[in-house]
């Protein structure tokens, strides 16, 4: 006699939910792939991890992706001392940006990559932002080591040997009255915060930005920044949660608005039937 055995329901349901995991993470991905950058409007799959900002990565409802370059301009120079939001969800608040390359391992906690000891992670304050920036891989720990600064002079846009400084628990560690290199220090403060998950980096940066500003420059540069906020602000329109706030607020709006109109409508009616009698003295 031959026995036909049929799977349990809970190993059912248990496939159905990795399959159902598994296609989301798929629509997740691809979705994350085709989506563009506010600022250049190009796909974010093809700008460099290195030129590309992740906002508020520990945020679910943020996370959202552009380029570096152009967010900072839009935080420093567009107009500096102000809250900025988010370019994407124009909902959350920007506080912390890390470039494409060390947004997973500040989730993590790890300093380095798991294989190369050398791709490290400087973590600063810089104005009211907390930066995460990855080195790039080399193959010699000096050059490592010494290219810590002239990052954060890139990506910030700051004159690394006239007029930048960092500080370190009220102390200013650069410039160094020694000339020694401070970059292995950063280095090692950097790792420290991040292994131990620290809410707000160490480091201090101050300096004044260079006239690096991507637009507002001329008249031009002032036409072609009208445009590009009228795009922001269509791209902002079109996410999934500014649509669903819109007509939530739109739905409620109609439903107060018809209540109201309802009960006016009654009150005439019922005037109209049963007028007030007036009591004679």
């Amino acid at each position: 006699m031959a026995f036909c055995f049929l799977p349990s329901s809970s190993s059912l349901s248990t496939e159905s939910n990795k399959v159902e995991s598994q296609t989301i993470a798929m629509t997740t991905s691809s979705s994350a792939d085709a989506a563009l950058c506010p600022y250049t409007l190009k796909p974010i799959s093809s700008i460099d991890k290195s030129e590309l900002a992740v906002i508020n990565p520990e945020e679910s409802e943020c996370g959202h992706k552009c380029s570096l370059p152009h967010l900072i301009s839009y935080i420093h120079d567009a107009s500096a001392g102000s809250t900025h939001s988010c370019p994407v969800c124009l909902q959350s608040k920007v506080t912390v940006v890390c470039d494409g390359n060390a947004a997973d391992r500040v989730l993590r906690g790890e300093p380095h990559g798991e294989n190369d000891a050398q791709e490290r992670v400087v973590c600063l304050r810089y104005g009211p932002i907390h930066y995460y920036l990855s080195l790039q891989s080399t193959s010699s720990r000096i050059t490592a080591t010494s290219c810590a600064l002239s990052r954060i002079g890139v990506v910030l846009g700051v004159d690394v040997k006239h007029g930048m400084k960092i500080i370190h628990n009220g102390k200013i560690i650069y410039p160094d009255k020694t000339n020694n290199d401070v970059s292995e220090k950063i280095l090692s403060i950097s790792s420290l915060d991040i292994a131990k998950k620290r809410k707000k980096p160490s480091l201090v940066v101050i300096g004044i930005r260079k006239q690096r500003q991507l637009y507002s420059q001329g008249s031009k540069s002032n036409a072609a920044a009208g445009v590009q906020g009228v795009i922001f602000a269509i791209v902002g329109m079109l996410t999934p949660r500014a649509l669903w706030s819109n007509m939530s607020w739109g739905i409620g709006w109609t439903i107060n608005t018809t209540k109201s109109l309802l009960g006016a409508l009654y009150l005439f009616a019922k005037s109209m039937l049963y007028p007030p009698q007036h009591r004679d003295e």
